[in-house]
């Protein structure tokens, strides 16, 4: 299964069509199609197996074919073919349908009548059959059946079709997910169980938050599962869509209970995830994340502007995203979405960008094996907060993305760990530092663990609600680090205020808690006019001090602990104001013994540090995301990436003798004491500093 874990090329050959369209593979040619896949370099290709109607593009006992296909096995064409070329195939399906209205999920809010009323069928469908009855959907009008209905049987049931006639390397379901609440047939007894009323309301629902993300969640996780059980019969890999939990809420399904039916997490970028909290460096948090989970980590870029399929995305997008998954341990990486055109050819220029996308991923593919990352930060992720905190609000997101975003900015070098993962304060030793970014949701056992780290010597920052929930989001008393972060929880208040700062007092926004601390005030709070802002936005007029303290640090055994006490990543996430970024980096200077890596380049210069033990090296990826001023939109793609020149990066140097070469940029080095100082003239897209140890120091190691 080593496969799975080594940076490979990823293609994954969306096949789109329409169940009435007349140029539906109308140049079916399964050699060309082949050829074609060969030819951008792929190592890995996914090959859709039923559609986004609920088609099956093979001849199937439970779903109807697509009848321009005329009988022939595209599934079976294609993955004979690849694999006399040694590659590695996935068979996929998708979770949307065209046949079962229904079957289709009822959004809160809608008419059933209106959400399931049958669309005009197809000329070719057979009206006395159910699994037959296809409708004539247009493009885009995808129907999503409940995750509670019939569909999910039926899922598992092609899942083994497939998997027992074909045996794929892997197997993947698509787009199993909605963000909505269903009040179905299907669903609703177990709603009213929940809301304890037949009149089901977002207020009902957001006042049994717990209960119902409780059995969202275990039902999505029971549909992933059961497919997932079929594959391991046949010991298939499952690479189903998991998306990106850190863009989307609870609600869509994707809860740390899917973890143990995925193979491989799989996350699509869609161009930065559409989401709001989203930007330059969302594939780079996102692979990060992925690692936390114990997951190899594959991602997709969609190949195609958001606006207008079947056309190519810039190369320097693909650079962007490459770059990214380079510098941060990706696996898998490659296309997705609207692909090949519905006659099954695909645009030259989209083939060319994506084998120019292949062959800069695999530079320096030495690089990536068996390194691990050395970051001496460690960035608190925790599921049960995604879950249960503010009933899915995102507040929680905000916050991680403001800190994540601020030490990519910083040239910090992080990783980001899991709170229901760490179970030994061993595993917190070798980092320097631990952010707990608003982790309102946290176990008695992890306060345990961090707080054993802490007194043993280790250095925590926590920020607003950290800990004040427990793992099932059930309020406690007191914070669950009170005696860690050495504050007392008091209550809190939402508004504008002003921090006590040398020289005049700065502006903030959030939500303040008010804490008792028995360490040093840092930062004390400063009241604003309380007659409002003179022109209607947050006014920073400072008045007289406050009554509570912004921010603390204090002592713990032989450790630290700062506690911010107020959500200011999320403040950071939403404005980007310089000062509160740069109070930011203070906290988290003042808690570090040094910085790992000092830096000079501009701050949109990603700086990860990675060691390999076999090979003996440390590894500096630089991965540049110097846009022009006109910022990318998700209206306005990437078309350059700007060279950013002479970067300095100081380090202790790793081993005696250190020997320091460059990947895709001249590099030069010299030592001044214990220090390596390495300048790099010119960063273009990606570059790499390999220090690897002299021959005078491998002659010390064998004697």
């Amino acid at each position: 299964m080593d496969w799975v874990n080594t940076r490979s090329r990823l293609y994954w050959y969306d096949q789109y069509a329409l169940n009435e369209q007349e140029s539906a593979f109308a140049r079916y040619d399964p050699d060309r199609i082949a050829a074609e896949l060969v030819g951008v370099g792929a190592d890995i290709v996914a090959v859709y197996a039923a559609n986004q109607y609920g088609i099956a593009y093979y001849p199937s006992a439970i779903l109807p074919q697509h009848p321009h296909l005329q009988g022939r096995d595209y599934v079976g064409d294609l993955l004979t073919r690849l694999r006399a070329h040694g590659k590695r195939v996935i068979l996929y399906t998708n979770w949307l349908d065209s046949k079962h209205p229904e079957w289709n999920m009822v959004p809160l809010g809608c008419n059933p009548a209106v959400v399931r009323a049958p669309e005009r069928l197809a000329s070719w469908a057979d009206p006395t059959d159910p699994d037959r009855r296809v409708q004539a959907l247009p493009g885009g009008a995808w129907q999503v059946p409940c995750l509670n209905s019939p569909r999910a049987a039926q899922v598992v049931a092609i899942a083994r079709e497939i998997v027992e006639r074909y045996r794929p390397d892997a197997f993947h379901l698509d787009m199993f997910s909605n963000g909505e609440v269903c009040v179905c047939d299907y669903c609703r007894p177990a709603l009213e169980r929940i809301c304890r009323t037949s009149e089901i309301t977002r207020e009902a629902i957001r006042e049994h938050w717990g209960e119902f993300i409780d059995w969202r969640c275990s039902r999505s996780a029971a549909v992933v599962a059961n497919v997932t059980a079929v594959l391991r019969e046949q010991g298939v890999v499952a690479a189903h869509n998991a998306f990106a939990p850190l863009y989307v809420g609870a609600i869509w399904g994707q809860d740390i209970a899917w973890l143990d039916s995925l193979g491989v997490f799989l996350s699509e970028c869609f161009d930065r995830f559409l989401a709001p909290t989203s930007d330059l460096n969302s594939t780079s948090i996102n692979v990060r994340w992925q690692h936390s989970v114990g997951k190899p980590s594959w991602t997709l870029l969609t190949q195609h502007p958001i606006h207008y399929a079947h056309w190519p995305v810039s190369k320097a997008l693909w650079e962007v995203c490459a770059a990214a998954c380079k510098a941060n341990g990706g696996k898998a990486f490659g296309p997705c979405g609207v692909g090949a055109r519905p006659d099954t050819t695909t645009s030259p220029g989209m083939l060319e960008a994506v084998r120019h996308a292949f062959d800069f991923y695999m530079q320096d593919a030495d690089l990536d094996r068996d390194a691990r990352s050395a970051a001496r930060i460690a960035l608190v992720f925790s599921w049960a907060t995604r879950k249960y905190f503010g009933a899915g609000d995102g507040q929680w997101l905000e916050e991680l993305s403001g800190w994540a975003r601020l030490l990519i900015e910083e040239h910090l070098p992080y990783d980001i760990v899991t709170a229901e993962h760490a179970s030994d304060p061993a595993g917190l030793g070798q980092y320097d530092l631990v952010i707990l970014p608003n982790c309102a949701c946290l176990s008695d056992e992890f306060c345990r663990v961090l707080g054993d780290y802490v007194r043993g010597g280790g250095r925590v920052l926590a920020t607003a609600k950290t800990s004040l929930w427990d793992e099932r989001g059930k309020r406690r008393a007191d914070l669950g680090l009170a005696e860690t972060l050495g504050v007392s929880w008091r209550g809190s208040r939402e508004g504008h205020f002003a921090l006590s700062r040398p020289g005049e007092a700065e502006p903030a926004s959030g939500i303040l808690e008010q804490v008792a601390s028995s360490g040093k005030v840092t930062a004390h709070l400063v009241e604003v006019d309380p007659a409002g802002s003179v022109c209607g936005t947050k006014d920073p007029l400072p008045m007289q001090a406050g009554a509570w303290p912004v921010a603390a640090r204090s002592s713990c055994g032989k450790g630290v602990a700062c506690y911010l006490a107020f959500d200011v990543g999320r403040y950071f996430s939403m404005h980007g104001d310089a000062h509160i970024g740069a109070w930011m980096t203070e906290q988290v200077e003042a808690l570090l013994p040094g910085r790992q890596v000092v830096v000079t380049a501009p701050r949109t210069v990603e700086v990860t540090v990675w060691r390999q033990t076999d090979a003996e090296r440390t590894i500096i990826h630089l991965a540049n995301r110097t846009a022009p001023w006109t910022l990318p939109t998700d209206a306005r793609q990437i078309t350059e990436i700007i060279p950013v020149h002479d970067v300095e990066v100081a380090l202790d140097a790793p081993y005696p003798d250190a020997v320091v070469t460059g990947r895709q940029a001249q590099v030069s080095a010299r030592r001044e004491g214990d220090r390596l100082l390495v300048h790099v003239p010119v960063v273009r897209a990606y570059a790499a500093i390999v220090i690897e140890p002299g021959k005078a120091a491998g002659s010390d190691r064998g004697r």
